[in-house]
């Protein structure tokens, strides 16, 4: 007997459907039948020696409407949305990116979640990177019609469990977002001690204190470093930003009012003023010490030295800036059309957060967030020795932007501030390894 054609068009989840029906049919005369059994026969039907090998051809063939449909989230692309789902409705709930899906994707456009809300998206989907819901992206993009759209449609209002452990009510939380929150609130939200915090508000601090006093010991994720709120008033978690974008002393001393512990370590071990003096933060200093804070132990000696610095220097292999831009994969596009070649593509959630690029022996590095300008330059030095150096540098008493820590492309770095603010990164990658103790 000849295989069915595979349709040109063929939908895996007809596929799906069509092999639990089977499945019946199989125990009518197996009653160990398993639907691997079911989806065997179905693949050989069509040609296939495995149901794996009949999924890969789909996919392969859905590849450019994918690709397409990713676009078109991204950029609110209603037209083009409308045309790709008439021709693969099951694009609504298909998973991108980082697991995303497209409501998380077109977060921005109102129109386009509109669309793909009436074509059978799921609202509470959570995307593999952050564990969030389209609502958390909504909500920290300050799309109000979106917010109200997707909780109209069912959305989780408080969304715990993302791996940021700042509920959607977190994401929302910033300067400039009080009608988003005021939504969120008004369906059921709660704020928590760090939303609190990442909208400077002192007096809702202290309310949801003496509501609980165990939100003084409540804890970010492991992404942040596990930081307690005396931790996150004043300073960034390594590799990641601050809480509100700049230290907070006035939500500092009403924590310490309040009863927060000053000696509770983050996960790395370090007490708020440990983490103070790391970062040459005078004023937090200042008001921990007020508070009894205990001075931290001398860091201890590490098992290998250089005999001087210039050995330590001699460490770095090479030195590139980074420059901070507005459209990433404009930029990247547009280097790329003049001959530059692009390597180690970061994607987070289906943005592009970080790429390197060359043009002969020249090199930089592109990260979002920023307009092109001195201020959203940084210098990258590539090393083999990045604790001797972490070491060395941490004796001469600098201003440490970020503490040592392995970021989430690999490697371990950390980060230093010149007299100017210009950030200097010493960055040990994957490739360039070597044994340490």
């Amino acid at each position: 007997m000849s295989p069915l054609n595979l349709p040109e068009r063929a939908s895996l989840e007809y596929l799906k459907k069509l092999a639990k029906e089977r499945l019946g049919a199989l125990r009518a005369a197996d009653e160990d039948a398993k639907l691997a059994d079911a989806q065997l026969a179905i693949a050989r039907e069509y040609g296939f020696p495995s149901w794996r090998a009949l999924k890969a051809e789909i996919d392969r063939r859905r590849a450019p409407n994918v690709a397409e449909f990713r676009a078109a989230c991204q950029s609110g692309d209603v037209d083009a949305l409308r045309r790709l789902l008439t021709i693969d409705p099951a694009l609504a709930r298909e998973r991108i990116g980082g697991g995303a899906t497209g409501l998380h994707l077109s977060a921005r456009h109102p129109a386009a979640m509109r669309l793909l809300l009436e074509h059978g998206a799921d609202p509470n989907a959570r995307d593999r990177d952050d564990n969030a819901t389209p609502l958390h992206v909504a909500a920290a993009n300050g799309n109000l019609e979106g917010v109200r759209m997707l909780l109209d449609a069912g959305a989780d209002v408080r969304g715990r469990g993302d791996a940021h452990d700042g509920d959607v009510i977190g994401w929302a939380s910033r300067d400039g977002n009080q009608a988003v929150i005021d939504v969120l609130l008004e369906r059921g939200a709660r704020h928590h001690i760090f939303s609190a915090m990442a909208l400077g508000d002192g007096d809702l601090v202290a309310r949801l204190v003496a509501e609980d006093p165990r939100s003084l010991a409540r804890r970010r994720s492991r992404f942040e470093n596990g930081q307690t709120p005396l931790h996150a008033a004043f300073a960034p978690p390594d590799g990641l930003g601050y809480l509100r974008g700049r230290p907070d002393y006035a939500i500092l001393e009403r924590l310490i009012a309040l009863g927060a512990d000053v000696e509770a370590t983050d996960d790395k071990g370090r007490t708020p003023l440990a983490v103070a003096m790391l970062r040459g933060d005078r004023e937090a200093e200042r008001l921990l010490r007020a508070a009894g804070a205990r001075e931290p132990p001398a860091p201890d000696e590490p098992g290998e030295r250089f005999s001087d610095r210039m050995a330590a220097a001699k460490s770095v292999k090479r030195a590139m800036p980074m420059f901070r831009v507005r459209d990433m994969r404009a930029t990247v596009r547009w280097y790329e059309s003049i001959g530059f070649e692009v390597h180690d593509r970061y994607e987070d959630g289906g943005e592009l957060t970080f790429a390197r690029l060359s043009f002969g022996d020249g090199e930089f590095t592109l990260s979002p967030g920023g307009t092109t300008g001195p201020r959203d330059v940084s210098l990258w030095f590539f090393t083999d020795r990045v604790r001797e150096l972490y070491a060395l540098l941490k004796e001469r008493h600098v201003r440490f932007e970020e503490d040592l820590y392995e970021p989430f492309y690999g490697g371990r770095q950390f980060s230093i501030a010149d007299v100017n603010g210009l950030n200097l990164i010493f960055w040990q990658p994957p490739w360039l390894t070597r044994a340490q103790t």
